[in-house]
């Protein structure tokens, strides 16, 4: 994108409210975010909720979340921070960072894609959702996702390039009025990060985002809106305890939080017609805005999880207990669980049906005939043996 403003992009973004608001959120996003993602991870890998197959995507989708924040959130935020182009002091950085970004985000937003599948199969085919998602599936899947996700985005490394410029600096000295003037020529060199075509950089940019943004936003609404219509068709769905309420409401928070950076690289495509710098800074204003929106979605999965579902609040509960309190009877009171998702009270009920429905199925005329005739011949067989 080509414009007339002179002012760099730190300088148009100078005091401005969204700049502010960016600078500050973000430190806390990337902190609570890690915390919260690591925290996931345990759960769904020390408890009882790692039988549930769909346990290894949220596994993977936490990971993901966290590289997104550790490495390109925290990279433009250190550099709006410091006023300076991290990607120019190095020739990896500058192939890399855009690769790592694709690179999360695309994998972060086809697993839910993937979840929101896996809960599509559960709540339309109950009987062979188990068949269909196995862990060894699951595993299959997410590794293809990630495999795929690498090769999509290393175009980046490709279309950018590093110059090593040379930047002059004349230095005058006089010794008194009527000296000679002593000209020194600093020259120092350092690398610049640009594309090697902006055209090619625009074109490639878009299709990203319509792999990692716009394809995963619309199999997402797909998806999602057929399991809330089946799960309003039940009515019967437990919203406290729902593992599909939970997985749901997920993709939903992240379908709300990546679309405003969609409509920003959309708005970003518009040609400039301004002719000064008012153009840019509604451009990175709005830049600044949904990429802090965008952000949220990386670190509120393990919120959403705790606010959502008792039996995650239990399970996160269970573990906090444990480390705090390592004493045998609360080891031993959390392993002999069997079950984490309210079964307890469910099994009674359910044994007490299955005994009631197979003595309802007995047929006592058979029986009574089987009876009758070892009664008939009990006797008989003793008339014989006494003559």
């Amino acid at each position: 994108m080509t414009t007339s403003c002179t002012l760099t992009e730190y300088e148009v973004l100078n005091d401005t409210l969204p700049n502010k608001i960016y600078l500050i959120l973000t430190p806390f996003i990337i902190c609570i975010g890690l915390i919260g993602n690591i925290l996931t991870v345990f759960v769904f890998v020390l408890t009882d909720l790692k039988r549930q197959s769909v346990s290894i995507i949220t596994i993977a989708l936490a990971i993901a979340d966290s590289f997104v924040l550790l490495i390109p959130v925290a990279i433009i935020w250190l550099e709006k921070i410091l006023r300076r182009e991290l990607t120019d002091l190095s020739p990896f950085w500058c192939r890399t960072h855009g690769f790592f970004d694709l690179t999360f985000t695309c994998c972060s937003s086809w697993l839910m894609v993937c979840i929101a599948f896996e809960r599509f199969c559960a709540v339309w085919l109950p009987h062979s959702n188990k068949a269909i998602f196995t862990h060894r599936k699951i595993l299959i899947i997410v590794l293809i996702i990630v495999l795929t996700s690498t090769i999509l985005s290393t175009w980046f490394m490709f279309v950018v390039k590093t110059a090593n410029i040379q930047t002059s600096f004349l230095k005058n000295s006089t010794e008194n009025t009527l000296s000679t003037l002593d000209n020194r020529s600093i020259i120092q060199s350092s690398w610049k990060c640009n594309p090697i075509d902006d055209s090619l950089y625009d074109s490639m940019g878009m299709f990203s985002v319509i792999i990692n943004y716009i394809l995963p936003f619309i199999f997402l609404l797909l998806l999602n809106s057929t399991v809330i219509y089946r799960l309003c068709q039940r009515g019967i769905v437990d919203l406290r305890s729902s593992i599909t309420v939970m997985l749901t409401l997920v993709c939903v928070v992240h379908l709300f939080c990546t679309l405003p950076f969609q409509c920003w690289w959309i708005y970003y495509e518009v040609q400039d017609q301004t002719g000064d710098c008012s153009w840019l800074k509604k451009k990175l204003t709005w830049h600044a805005i949904t990429f802090t929106i965008r952000n949220l979605n990386y670190m509120a999965n393990f919120f959403l999880y705790s606010c959502s579902s008792k039996l995650f609040r239990n399970e996160l509960k269970s573990l906090i207990v444990l480390s705090l309190l390592p004493h045998e009877r609360y080891q031993s009171y959390h392993y002999r669980r069997q079950s984490l998702y309210d079964n307890t009270q469910q099994q009674r009920i359910s044994l007490t049906q299955l005994i009631m429905k197979r003595l309802s199925r007995t047929t006592p005329y058979n029986n009574v005939g089987a009876i009758h005739s070892v009664a008939v011949e009990i006797p008989l067989t003793s008339l014989n043996e006494h003559g």
